[in-house]
């Protein structure tokens, strides 16, 4: 589905005349759109932008309070393929985000003198629509809905049916954070820097960060090592639909899952490494369980680089398809990865048989069955 309307169309904010798709989008992210005569009405011969020989326009200004215009702006940014502009300037902290072609240009001179004027408003241009984020959608339950307040002090009863003797707690986790959860809305995985920062690193910290750094480790063996009840320093600086503006630590559980080398990760090198099949399973399994526990679906757990990747930079955890990754957790929520119990045979006997003859037959069954 392509999308453009016609030449000269003018609508002021949040009144009629977009297609649903962009209400909707506009509802998720708290904004009102709007276009005007001759926005982005032109051709442009540049790589990643769409032929527009019927001069639609193709603009859209999106405005809203100005930390749903950055959440949104970052949402853009992280899903720039389907984009062909991108332009707004946080105007409290001055921070950038340009797509140009579908490519990030927020650190380039591309957009320079444009900035100034995109602080009231986020401006996109589009040959086709923009998706709702597959991990929100105007279904959800409200920013507000959550399943759990507080500490999570039931992190090993919940797991340790779910994962028996892949489970394990580092001393006195129930005692460890920086501060008391409130409110807590899901649940953001990472990967480490490399393979050898294990749970006890990661209670630790580090020398510019004091830990805890996350609630749960996952190894490459499959092992989960509940690290801390309290908030983590895990999150950092982002914005995420649902999510307070640099406030993931407290309402996020975070696991670090062991990169799977033992070399450190960088963005060049993260394609090429495949995460182990157990380890990959008990974060699917962990996350699903923690979720279920909270009352929530699978769009509640987020990557690290999807809340931080415009703000930090961040790509955790590496390799790895958040949306499928949502999927798998969703399947594990509804059971589908518990294993069918076997079927037994429970042999028939005919009715009019003795009672010696219907215990001599159980018996001799019994001793097939022993047997095996």
């Amino acid at each position: 589905m392509t999308y453009g309307l016609p030449a000269g169309t003018s609508i002021t904010y949040g009144a009629p005349g977009f297609p649903e798709w962009v209400y909707e989008l506009a509802q998720v992210f708290g904004l009102q759109a709007s276009t005007y005569p001759g926005h982005q009405e032109s051709e442009r011969a540049e790589v990643g932008f769409a032929p527009n020989p019927r001069r639609q326009n193709r603009g859209i200004d999106w405005t809203g309070p100005v930390n749903k215009m950055q959440a949104f702006a970052d949402y853009l940014l992280n899903y720039r393929t389907f984009l062909e502009q991108v332009i707004w300037q946080n105007p409290t902290t001055g921070e950038r985000v340009g797509v140009a072609g579908g490519d990030d240009v927020s650190r380039t001179a591309y957009y320079q003198g444009d900035y100034a004027g995109h602080t009231d408003h986020v401006h996109t241009r589009q040959s086709e629509p923009i998706p709702l984020p597959k991990y929100l959608s105007t279904q959800v339950p409200k920013e507000t809905a959550v399943g759990w307040t507080g500490d999570p002090v039931w992190l090993e009863d919940v797991l340790r049916p779910v994962l028996g003797g892949k489970l394990k707690a580092l001393p006195d986790w129930q005692s460890y954070g920086h501060g008391d959860y409130g409110p807590i809305w899901g649940v953001m995985v990472h990967h480490t820097g490399n393979a050898r920062a294990d749970a006890m690193s990661i209670r630790n910290g580090r020398p510019d960060l004091e830990g805890p750094l996350s609630n749960l480790h996952i190894a490459q063996d499959g092992t989960v090592t509940i690290v801390a009840a309290g908030v983590c320093w895990h999150a950092g600086a982002g914005s995420y639909p649902g999510i307070p503006t640099d406030g993931g630590n407290q309402v996020l559980i975070g696991i670090e899952c062991a990169w799977p080398r033992d070399t450190s990760i960088t963005a060049a090198t993260q394609t090429r490494e495949r995460w182990p099949d157990a380890e990959i399973i008990s974060m699917r399994d962990t996350v699903a369980a923690i979720l279920t526990k909270l009352g929530v679906g699978s769009d509640r757990v987020i990557a690290h680089k999807e809340y931080a990747g415009a703000r930090q930079g961040k790509w955790d955890p590496g390799n790895l398809d958040m949306d499928w990754f949502r999927r798998e957790v969703a399947k594990a929520q509804r059971g589908d990865f518990k294993k069918a119990e076997p079927k037994v045979a429970v042999p028939q006997y005919p009715r009019d048989w003795t009672d010696r003859q219907l215990l001599e037959a159980i018996w001799y069954d019994l001793q097939k069955v022993k047997s095996r």
